[in-house]
């Protein structure tokens, strides 16, 4: 169970020291999320991709980024997973409709021959969706915290907070074994240059708290409801 005191203002402010303990080392293998899976190897970055779509592109996003764009992601060397989520039902959300997140080794494979020619060489469905996504933030991140099977849930209460300084880091408490996910944003990532200045929307904050919910996800307090797309 989460106890969680929100910072003074909803995307920051001062902050006191965070109680979660870390679970993993970096480059540690990890239990898969079902069984009789090989166990995985641990991400110690993360690229996290909040984004809305225009209304009559929806079914085709969805398609596309569960047929085309994430698997095609997942190839490059270094990223370990991609998980998409929607909003669960919180039509005044704070943040954008749809999350995507990456595992990845860590963050210069962002930087490799094999992602970059995604990015400078689009798919003909990729030009095709570029222009139609809005409030596209772009956070790269360090894993902090990694604990449990967390990516396995289907639903996921998140929350972008501070700075990304120690000191000021997530007021919160996770409960031993309560499967969770923090990392620290890297505030000097380069954004997508395809991106123009209309489309964007900077989801402000510095850490990346994400919490399991096997249920209702209710008594997550301040956290934004996402659950897992098909």
């Amino acid at each position: 169970m989460l106890a969680f005191r929100p910072p003074q203002a909803p995307w920051g402010g001062p902050a006191a020291e965070h109680a979660v303990t870390r679970h993993r080392a970096t480059g540690a293998t990890r239990p898969a999320g079902s069984p009789g899976r090989a166990p995985v190897e641990a991400a110690a970055a993360l690229l996290a991709l909040w984004n809305d779509v225009e209304a009559s592109f929806e079914a085709e996003y969805n398609d596309w980024q569960a047929r085309e764009h994430v698997p095609e992601r997942c190839r490059v060397p270094g990223v370990l997973w991609g998980r998409r989520y929607r909003l669960h039902d919180q039509p005044q959300a704070a943040l954008p409709r749809y999350l995507t997140l990456y595992g990845l080794r860590d963050e210069g494979v962002l930087e490799s021959p094999a992602y970059r020619r995604l990015l400078n060489d689009p798919t003909p469905m990729s030009r095709r969706m570029r222009p139609v996504l809005s409030n596209l933030s772009r956070w790269v991140c360090r894993v902090q915290e990694d604990e449990g099977a967390w990516e396995a849930a289907g639903r996921l209460a998140v929350w972008a907070l501070g700075s990304g300084s120690d000191a000021d880091a997530p007021r919160l408490v996770v409960a031993p074994g309560d499967p969770h996910l923090l990392a620290r944003r890297l505030h000097d990532a380069d954004p997508l240059s395809w991106v123009r200045a209309e489309q964007a929307r900077g989801v402000q904050g510095g850490w990346l708290l994400g919490v399991a919910a096997a249920g209702a996800l209710q008594g997550h307090a301040g956290g934004t409801a996402y659950v897992r797309c098909a």
